[in-house]
């Protein structure tokens, strides 16, 4: 997960692939999620106000040689014909965020050539600018484009971040590669009808509307409001930020454990009734115990909200916070903590349909969801389609530049490597103080694949 203003591709030739259709939208009646009206909402606010963002998603990846635009066209078609994302949207502008859609087999894609750029800050700024333009002013908000090579072409696509996640670009890389690869050789593909996320919408919607303030459902979030006084968890060391405030953002990326570490590490956790992602919530607790002395650790962590083995094809926001709480145990060790984080994620992974939104509505009074919550995410990025070939394809998620209250963590565990992204307010106080809790972190883990030597 890289910010844009990090990325450091190559010049070339640049081609953008453009959508046209022959058909006016027309409106639909699913009312957005909870997720995607806070989204859009806060966006049309800041176009409002004239303040710059970047609220997009997007990926870059590299093919072999000089790209086939012929093939690349082909495989764009196909592909924004099949999901609902690129042909269905919300117009943000709108008072009720009224939808709209297109008939798919209206969509045809065109290559446009842009030019050759020469240098890599002239190739950047250029493909900022273009995906702030396309994802804010156009409809449904998507630009795709290729850098071509004699040696290596770089493919990437941009989405207004309503629309979709990780996971979903993660399926597009495949998806596309696939695509274009048959398109090359001739051959057609046969993709089945990937599900909308319409449906999703819908049955958001009929779910959060039975919910009520004694649902059982909400007594996750009820306990983690209450160990906060009703607030959301600091981080533990200072930030510079007291009034909370939407500031610059930086980013900052460390590599954790190698892939052998990871499978051992993952080893490690279960003989200790747990996994990965319980094992890293542990040393992120354990860190934090050693910085404040607070043994009750809380945080919002993401979880996917595709409950059903035909959803994965869903391209679209399918992701949910859900609330993590655990407490530490009495002499505090990764090996006896292991298995309250894993119990403490299986309790909150249980709500992963309880829209975040939704579950601050009816449990507190002003119902107040920062613009960007703090984080702490797990994600293992191995069993994705095409995951043992992003290394070689150079395969990066995309984003614009950060803005940041607090500090979001992402862990991510791919077939080579385990590692953190850190999103955080971009101050002196944070950047003296994160990397050393993050360096604790990662200590704490690596520690633990040298044998029972861990202490606090």
């Amino acid at each position: 997960m890289t910010q844009i203003l990090d990325w450091r591709p190559e010049p070339g030739e640049v081609v953008e692939f453009r959508l046209t259709t022959d058909r006016a939208p027309v409106p639909h009646h699913v009312p957005a999620s909870y997720f995607q009206r806070s989204h859009l909402q806060s966006a049309a606010a800041n176009r409002a106000a004239g303040r710059q963002q970047s609220p997009w998603v997007a990926m870059a990846f590299d093919l072999a040689g000089r790209a086939d635009l012929d093939a690349l066209t082909e495989a764009w078609q196909g592909l924004v014909r099949r999901h609902e994302a690129f042909h269905t949207w919300y117009e943000p502008d709108t008072e009720d965020l009224t939808g709209f859609r297109l008939p798919p087999d209206s969509l045809t894609v065109r290559p446009a050539r842009v030019g050759d750029l020469t240098s890599t800050d002239d190739l950047r700024a250029h493909l900022h600018r273009r995906i702030d333009e396309e994802t804010a002013a156009s409809r449904p908000g998507v630009l795709a484009g290729v850098v071509r090579r004699d040696t290596a072409s770089t493919v990437y696509f941009a989405i207004d971040h309503a629309y979709t996640d990780g996971h979903s670009l993660a399926l597009l890389f495949d998806e596309i590669r696939t695509r274009y690869y048959a398109a090359c050789g001739g051959a057609s593909v046969d993709l089945a009808p990937a599900p909308g996320y319409l449906d999703c919408n819908r049955r958001e919607r009929e779910r959060s509307a039975s919910l009520t303030k004694a649902a059982p459902e909400l007594a996750a979030w009820s306990e983690f409001l209450a160990a906060g006084d009703g607030g959301f968890p600091g981080f533990p060391v200072e930030l510079g930020n007291d009034a909370d405030e939407l500031l610059t953002g930086t980013r900052l990326q460390y590599p954790v454990l190698t892939g052998a570490e990871a499978r051992a590490f993952r080893a490690y956790c279960g003989r200790h009734g747990g996994g990965f992602g319980a094992g890293a919530f542990a040393a992120l607790a354990l860190a934090q115990w050693e910085f404040t002395g607070n043994d009750v650790y809380r945080v919002l962590t993401a979880v996917s909200t595709r409950a059903y083995p035909r959803l994965l094809h869903v391209h679209g926001w399918q992701v949910n916070l859900v609330p993590l709480l655990f407490r530490l145990p009495a002499s505090p060790t990764l090996a006896g903590t292991i298995a309250a984080a894993q119990q403490g994620f299986q309790r909150a992974r249980a709500g992963y349909d309880v829209p975040l939104h939704r579950a601050l509505e009816l449990l507190l009074e002003d119902g107040a969801v920062p613009a960007i919550p703090p984080m702490a995410s797990y994600v293992d990025g191995r069993t994705a389609p095409g995951s043992r070939d992003y290394l070689r394809a150079d395969a990066t998620v995309l984003t614009g530049p950060d803005n940041a209250s607090g500090v979001s963590l992402w862990f991510n565990w791919f077939p080579d490597r385990a590692d953190l992204v850190v999103s955080m307010p971009d101050t002196p106080e944070a950047a003296a103080g994160v990397p050393k809790y993050v360096d604790r972190v990662r200590e704490i883990m690596l520690t633990a694949l040298a044998g029972p030597r861990l202490t606090p």
